[in-house]
């Protein structure tokens, strides 16, 4: 008996020396960035991050393999972005993921709203995606369950400076079963490549390979997302597999579906177009008023998982993989004095960035809610916007938006359409009846700023194929 006590002991002294190693790791590692943050002047403090405790409680004592489940980001390869470059720019069909990318509609500034100098969008509350590489499916649920309260509900945010504020829990819906429903990466990439392929092979895996909004905004389109009730996240099964896990029969009839995306291009493609910085920035800023909070990406610095709170800029240009994320508002100076992040008689902060070598004083910053539960700054961070010098730039001298900023990458929101029920729209000329009459009118408007036969949603202000395809649409769905 006393022997048995004696293992029992050792096993329990052992354990707990194993507790806290994780969390402790992330203390160090934290206050060498602290160090480095105080020696370049930075508005920012790094912090062990909370959620390492339960990762601990589940046995998971290795920190690099957390920050890798964290970083479960991945780019399309590059035949890819050039054939979705091609849909949307260049003017040339291409069959290479073309039913997704005509999911996804470009958007440009209407400016049809009023922008505050400060604004945070109504949105649902942190979620963690724990030990899964799924940050991808929560960006996109995330964007989803706004864009919900936003377009269907008649919601809206408010001019504030704490995103906890705009914390509706009004919808829940599954990162489990998007997440279920990734791609096969191997096959996928394998086809990218392939000279023999006339087109990219897409199937659906349950494997935790990582995932991009690409495909998780087109399946809240083709599947749909269930509730949060009907198939909860399974967060630590440390399996390498998401599982399906419906735990009702009927969780179909609860299912609720997008009919379109709204995608905002990279800051860099369009600063190349000769796409102006104002236009990009106001893009951004309307879509998150009009449609809700926006899915967004980036590459992560090395020193970003010990963010604590404040303005993030980094301290350092080595990358370790990618992140998703969701948009949900912006912050002026006035907003982030309110924060106490900067001193009252401050007019701006400075950004020294350490990837393109660049300098600018930044006015403005991006509210960004995580999923990686208690977190950050209440689980949101904030980072400074990419500036105009910067954005012309990248056009001038080919550099390019650098890679820790959103506007590296693209940006998406779902679309709720309302349906059209009658052939009003598109009777253009007045005669009580839609014919060939009205298809040549609009055609011969294609390529040109005509609010007249402008009936994309949503309106642009720009007739091109999205309005040819509505007016299709809509006449062969009217007997």
């Amino acid at each position: 008996m006393r022997r048995l006590f004696i293992i029992i002991a050792l096993v329990l002294f052992v354990g707990s020396l194993f507790a806290g190693e994780l969390y402790d790791r992330a203390v160090e590692e934290a206050k060498a960035i602290n160090e480095k943050i105080a020696e370049l002047g930075l508005p920012w403090t790094a912090g062990a991050p909370e959620a390492l405790k339960q990762f601990e409680a589940h046995g998971i004592t290795d920190l690099e393999s957390v920050f890798d489940k964290w970083h479960g980001y991945r780019d399309l390869p590059e035949p890819a972005q050039r054939d979705i470059h091609k849909y949307f720019f260049a003017d040339k069909a291409t069959t290479r993921d073309a039913q997704i990318v005509s999911s996804q509609f470009l958007y440009f500034a209407n400016f049809d709203v009023a922008l505050p100098d400060y604004f945070i969008q109504v949105h649902t509350p942190i979620r963690d995606q724990a030990y899964h590489g799924t940050c991808w499916a929560f960006a996109t649920v995330g964007s989803f369950e706004s864009a919900m309260m936003v377009q269907k509900d008649g919601l809206f945010g408010s001019v504030t400076a704490s995103p906890v504020t705009q914390q509706l829990d009004n919808y829940d819906f599954s990162e489990q079963f998007l997440s279920f429903h990734n791609i096969d990466w191997d096959v996928y990439i394998e086809s990218a490549y392939d000279p023999t392929e006339s087109d990219y092979i897409i199937q659906d895996a349950s494997y935790d390979a990582g995932g991009n909004q690409h495909f998780s905004t087109y399946n809240s389109i083709r599947y749909g997302l269930p509730l949060e009730e009907d198939f909860p996240y399974k967060g630590f099964d440390v399996n390498p597999w998401i599982i399906w896990n419906p735990v009702v029969d009927d969780w179909r009839d609860r299912v609720e579906k997008s009919t379109k995306t709204v995608q905002i291009y990279y800051g860099d493609e369009l600063s190349w177009m000769g796409v102006p910085y104002e236009y990009y920035n106001w893009a951004i800023k309307e879509a998150l008023i009009k449609f809700g909070a926006v899915g967004v990406s980036y590459s992560v610095p090395n020193d970003f998982n010990s963010y604590k709170e404040g303005i993030y800029i980094p301290t350092t240009n080595e990358l370790g993989g990618g992140h998703a994320v969701t948009l949900v508002g912006w912050l002026n100076m006035d907003a982030v004095k309110e924060l106490g992040w900067v001193s009252e008689d401050a007019t701006s902060v400075e950004v020294n960035d350490p990837f393109s070598g660049m300098t600018w004083n930044a006015t403005e910053f991006w509210v960004i809610k995580n999923s990686w539960g208690k977190w950050g700054w209440n689980g949101y961070y904030v980072v400074p916007m990419a500036s105009k010098e910067l954005y012309n730039f990248s056009a001038e001298n080919g550099y390019g938006i650098t890679p820790w900023m959103i506007e590296y990458r693209n940006m998406f929101v779902p679309i709720f359409e309302e349906a059209y029920t009658d052939l009003e729209d598109i009777d253009f000329n007045d005669d009580g009846k839609v014919d060939e009459a009205d298809f040549d009118l609009i055609v011969g408007a294609y390529g040109t700023y005509n609010t007249d036969f402008d009936i994309s949603v949503p309106r642009d202000g720009y007739v091109d194929h999205e309005d040819i395809a509505r007016f299709m649409l809509i006449a062969n769905s009217v007997e």
